[in-house]
């Protein structure tokens, strides 16, 4: 900047003012001129240019902590403006009755195990004996099936006796017939040759002879009629024997019987006692005792209300010993490493936006001047505001706050990179340009080059340092080590 009259005329006043004011003092001697001056921090960036939005400064996230459930507050170790970090503790539940709660589910899981235990040595009792019971009922099926097959041969033989018997006595009966009728005909043939003797017709020894056959038909008879006695004997034992033989068939049907239907009955007895219902339902027991173990376990750590992200407390609704609920949030953690501004677009240039584009954020409030990106850039306008589009900025200094006003223009992809002060910061003479750069309580003048200036900035790109600090006014009282008295 050019020093005007007016400067020049404003900076003999004040330098007479202060060197009348140095020759009053003690002793006569002078005093060192102080001038106030108002200062600025160079700052590394690239100068926007054409028109400027105004938008206000937002955290890139901001989170309610709300707890999962309702508790009363035991330990706070945060307050606003405290920074934390993903995963810290921000505050802590009271959870003596959670683990309580925790304490019975662990120990109905014990409970559950061991049942599940004993379904499975009962389901193992079970088939082994139920196998057992199979392999007698089997056997028994098999013995019965035998004794069958044993009493129809004892029938068998009962009926071939019977038959043998009916036989026999058919032909005892036979037998008695001939000899009765053989023992007629003897005593008839002895009738007549007892007459023919007693006429002297024949002679005793045919009479003898027919006494002889008398006693031999007898005895003959005798024996047959013993013979059929002993047929009809035999005939009714061995009917009896029959029917002994067939009682015994009808027991070993009857046992054969039995022996299938415990057979049958033993092989549902493994087919239940394979059956794993007892013990599905046993674990799916153990399944929820041990679900109910992660739930009481989930409310417990739910008693540990941890940040969700890195941030700053920036507001804080409650105190130790106090009661928090979901309904309302006890914390507000707000990320600000990032910030975001929202401008509105004209629709003349919105469609000269993109998303990645770069910008220059100014906040007057801290003093500071960066480099932002366009975020994201709404394609609906906004009740005739213009085209919301959301610049983000990086705030490694946390200078830039929640609320202030960021003043944003857009820059050429070829912007130079330099340097950034106030125009006001830059005196220009006999063709050269300084700066004034703050050193201990003192000013050092330093010559700079300037790329450029758009609005109330100037672009340097040498001769100066990123954060060093130079006046912005008075700099026509200035000179090399001049003294300098900051003012706000």
């Amino acid at each position: 900047m050019k020093i005007t009259k007016l400067e020049t005329t404003l900076a003999a006043v004040l330098l007479g003012t202060a060197v009348l004011a140095g020759c009053s003092g003690s002793g006569g001697a002078a005093q060192e001129m102080v001038v106030p001056v108002k200062v600025s921090q160079a700052q590394e960036g690239i100068l926007g240019e054409g028109k400027i939005y105004t938008g206000v400064v937002t955290p890139a996230e901001t989170v309610n902590i709300v707890p999962k459930i309702a508790g009363k507050v035991m330990e706070l170790p945060v307050d606003v403006g405290t920074e934390v970090k993903k995963g810290q503790v921000l505050f802590k539940l009271e959870d003596n009755d959670l683990r309580n709660n925790l304490a019975k589910a662990k120990a109905a899981v014990s409970a559950a195990q061991a049942a599940v235990g004993t379904a499975e040595a009962s389901h193992e009792s079970g088939v082994v004996s139920a196998t057992s019971g199979i392999v007698s009922s089997k056997n028994g099926v098999i013995s019965s099936k035998s004794a069958i097959n044993q009493a129809q041969g004892s029938v068998n033989q009962a009926k071939t006796a019977v038959e043998q018997a009916k036989n026999g006595l058919s032909s005892a009966g036979n037998t008695v017939k001939q000899t009765e009728q053989a023992l007629a005909d003897a005593k008839k043939t002895l009738t007549r040759t007892q007459a023919l003797f007693n006429e002297g017709s024949v002679p005793q020894a045919q009479l003898e002879q027919a006494q002889t056959a008398v006693v031999s038909a007898q005895t003959a008879y005798e024996n047959a009629v013993n013979a059929k006695s002993n047929a009809e004997n035999q005939l009714d034992a061995a009917q009896k024997a029959l029917a002994v033989a067939q009682e015994a068939y009808k027991n070993a049907t009857s046992s054969y019987e039995n022996a299938n239907s415990g057979y049958s009955n033993a092989q549902r007895q493994l087919e239940v006692s394979q059956s794993t219902a007892t013990i599905e339902s046993s674990r799916e027991s153990l399944k929820q005792a041990q679900l109910n173990v992660s739930i009481a376990q989930d409310a417990l750590e739910d008693t540990v209300i941890t940040s969700p992200i890195n941030g700053i407390v920036g507001v804080k609704n409650t105190e130790v010993g106090e009661m928090v609920s979901a309904s309302s949030p006890a914390l507000v953690i707000a990320n600000l490493s990032t910030v975001n501004t929202l401008i509105y677009v004209p629709a003349e240039q919105i469609n000269q936006v993109k998303v990645g584009d770069k910008v220059q954020v100014r906040v007057t409030a801290s003093d500071l001047t960066t480099t932002g990106t366009v975020k994201n850039v709404s394609p609906l306008d906004s009740s005739g505001k213009g085209y919301p589009v959301k610049v983000s900025a990086a705030n490694p200094d946390m200078k830039l706050k929640s609320g202030m006003l960021a003043d944003i223009s857009f820059v050429n992809n070829d912007a130079e990179q330099g340097v950034i002060v106030p125009s006001g910061a830059v005196l220009e003479q006999d063709s050269k340009a300084y700066v004034f750069v703050v050193n201990d309580g003192h000013v050092v003048r330093k010559e700079v080059t300037v790329a450029s200036e758009s609005g109330s900035q100037a672009l340097i790109t040498s001769g100066i340092e990123k954060g060093e600090t130079v006046a912005v006014n008075n700099l026509a009282l200035l000179d090399d080590n001049t003294a300098i008295k900051i003012k706000p």
